[in-house]
């Protein structure tokens, strides 16, 4: 996903990768029609130090801190991750062999949570593949291309994190 920002004098085209979730062969981002195209899991990888959290969430070991107790952000914002920008949130439901997504909504903290309608069913897995499926996400997610400078931009580094080196004597 490639995003345009204006820095200073220079105009960044960063890209987001990020392990999208897919479910019966489609991609949740189609299949909740999502307000924009700016919405991406937390498995994101400009985001590669708070992927082990976002997993730890996913599996239901690590609330959200900025949603009710039992909530799970599926779908946030490609910029900075954050609720506010609008998200797309389920109930997580634990089994002893089965995970539930449920009662799917757009949340953005500043308008009543809206069901979303494309999914008015729950998603079941089986628990064992659920969890499987996230094992190795950090490292699938380290695999994935990264320009530092395209998302942060030259006046947050130090020279030195620019990409040139000094010439050699």
């Amino acid at each position: 996903m490639k995003q345009v920002f204006h820095d200073g004098n220079v105009t960044r085209h960063p890209e987001s990768c990020f392990l999208d979730l897919v479910v019966n062969g489609q991609s949740l981002r189609s299949v909740a029609a999502t307000p924009g195209p700016d919405l991406v899991t937390e498995l994101n990888r400009p985001w590669l130090p708070g992927i082990p959290d976002a997993v730890e969430g996913f599996i239901g070991r690590r609330p959200s801190e900025d949603l009710a107790p039992g909530r799970l952000a599926l779908l946030v914002c490609v910029v900075d991750g954050d609720l506010g920008c609008g998200a797309l949130t389920t109930a997580l439901g634990l089994g002893d062999t089965e995970v539930s997504w449920s009662d799917f909504l757009w949340e953005d903290g500043i308008y009543d949570p809206r069901p979303v309608n494309q999914l008015d069913q729950p998603i079941i897995f089986d628990r064992n593949q659920y969890e499987t499926a996230f094992v190795d996400a950090h490292a699938r997610v380290a695999d994935f291309p990264y320009d530092e400078l395209a998302h942060h931009g030259r006046r947050f580094l130090w020279p030195w994190q620019w990409g040139w080196k000094l010439p050699r004597d």
